[in-house]
């Protein structure tokens, strides 16, 4: 069962890496050196917002489409300054939470408007909406309260008015610094990039589960009680600097951990013989996997607390920011890495370039990369309704495209 389950996690990471839920593509070019060398460089196309290099919201949108949250226009124009509209918000906040939803410029029943689908949702997880019954509406914008109580719903609580704005200030998640329903303005309407903006927020705070809204108000006294302070907001993309430690793997005092670079005989020496050599070629050992590249040397390294050898004595396995399997939280990997790696529903990867003074610059997977074979990541999952840290890898992006 352990492997099992560990078998399953790669193909989670394998899936998301190479870009099956993104529209990132690698591909691999050849090119001649002094008519005898052929070298081989792969380069990593990224995700193209059309017409956005100067808007302040590129990357948002880049997170957008390669999660599969946002869209372009018949035209692939993205419009990020247009006013959104309900069912706008309401198709990219379900398509954040993993809803399946045709795009405007999808082939469909011509009887049947793209914006059906979500107002089917809507009415089965009895979210509130006024285009319901009312097509005409369903195109025209959206109130920041609306939103409000849409949202609020979202997470399973049934309240309206300034209520459902006290909700989503007091959790954090009303992508404003307002601290009270009147500086929230709920009157006023926000654009596409801004919608897309509060939905990263539910992704920093792992949000991003849907829930049925309750058929009868929520208690009022369970709601948050406002300070005249502001909750801060979570950057959209913010980042902390990492050294090639940060790439090892630490553990308690009788735990010598792993080092990229090790030799395999070495890892060997530590674990044992390794158990089994998994589908992605990782050998397997009774507390972590490792992949070692052709020359022997550990090039990735994953852990999960789903391994065969658990006990009272298992040493507590930690990155060298101190994030602990099975222990720390989606908000401390925020804290000590930044949010710039979470991706989607319990993903949070980070990359980073390994420049010429050995130091490491992060950098964008949603840009191009010119050269992989500089490049690293970290990738955490976490679970969704605890969010504790149940997986951690550390590999080359290259051993990710050549062996996933």
């Amino acid at each position: 069962m352990a492997r099992f389950k560990r078998t399953t996690i790669y193909l989670v990471i394998a899936a998301l890496l190479i870009g099956t839920s993104t529209a990132a593509v690698a591909e691999s070019l050849s090119q001649e050196q002094d008519n005898t060398e052929i070298e081989s460089i792969m380069r990593w196309q990224g995700t193209p917002a059309e017409g956005m290099n100067e808007h302040w919201a590129k990357r948002l949108f880049q997170w957008g489409i390669a999660q599969n949250v946002i869209n372009g226009y018949p035209n692939q124009s993205l419009k990020p300054d247009q006013v959104v509209t309900e069912a706008e918000f309401l198709k990219m906040l379900y398509r954040a939470m993993g809803m399946a939803l045709l795009n405007a410029s999808t082939a469909y029943d011509p009887s049947e408007s793209w914006t059906d689908g979500p107002y089917r949702m809507a009415g089965y997880y009895n979210h509130p909406t006024v285009g319901d019954n009312n097509y005409s509406m369903r195109l025209q914008p959206i109130t920041k309260l609306r939103a409000a109580e849409l949202i609020s719903a979202s997470q399973g609580v049934h309240y309206t008015g300034d209520d459902a704005i006290t909700y989503l200030i007091g959790h954090g998640l009303a992508n404003s610094e307002a601290s009270s329903s009147e500086q929230f303005d709920g009157d006023s309407t926000f654009s596409r990039a801004e919608a897309l903006q509060w939905i990263r927020q539910f992704a920093l705070h792992g949000k991003l589960k849907m829930h049925k809204r309750p058929a009868t108000p929520t208690d009022r006294s369970l709601l948050p009680a406002l300070s005249n302070t502001p909750i801060a907001l979570i950057s959209d993309f913010s980042t902390e600097p990492v050294t090639h430690e940060d790439f090892n793997l630490f553990g308690s005092d009788d735990f010598p951990g792993v080092r990229f670079g090790d030799m395999k005989r070495t890892v060997d020496e530590r674990f044992g013989d390794s158990e089994e050599k998994d589908i992605f070629n990782f050998d397997t050992y009774p507390l972590i996997s490792a992949h070692f590249n052709t020359n022997g040397r550990l090039d990735a390294w994953s852990i999960n607390s789903f391994t065969s050898d658990k006990s009272s004595k298992t040493p507590s396995l930690r990155t060298k920011k101190g994030i602990v399997l099975g222990e720390s939280t989606l908000l401390d990997i925020i804290n000590q890495y930044g949010s710039a790696g979470v991706t989607s529903r319990g993903i949070i990867e980070f990359y980073y370039e390994k420049v010429d003074d050995s130091t490491y610059h992060d950098i964008s997977i949603y840009d191009p990369i010119q050269n992989i074979e500089k490049v690293y990541t970290i990738v955490f999952i976490v679970d969704d309704e605890t969010k504790v840290v149940f997986d951690v890898m550390a590999s080359s992006f290259k051993t990710v495209l050549e062996d996933f």
